[in-house]
């Protein structure tokens, strides 16, 4: 069964007065354990390619490719630096 935070019809139902509204955009986890198995989950049950890590927060962005990414990894990580440059180049940055 979908959780509330994935299922946006559920959280309604589990939570009428959220102010929150569509598909969830980030997943807080307690350890890194539970993160883990969440991303392999999601991964899986999508049949999703996955794309990062990507690290937010910070003035500038950072993309992190980890010593076992694939050539198609590459690429995927490649293609959302560059949309990240061309928004920061259509707003001044």
């Amino acid at each position: 069964m979908p959780t509330p935070a994935l299922d946006p019809a559920q959280r309604e139902r589990v939570y009428p007065h959220s102010r929150l509204k569509g598909a969830a955009n980030a997943l807080i986890m307690p350890t890194l354990d539970a993160a883990n198995i969440a991303y392999e989950s999601l991964k899986v049950m999508a049949d999703a390619l996955a794309v990062g890590p990507i690290l937010i927060g910070t003035a500038k962005p950072a993309h992190i490719l980890t010593p076992s990414v694939t050539a198609r990894g590459i690429v995927n990580m490649t293609a959302v630096a560059v949309v990240e440059a061309q928004a920061a180049a259509a707003c001044g940055a």
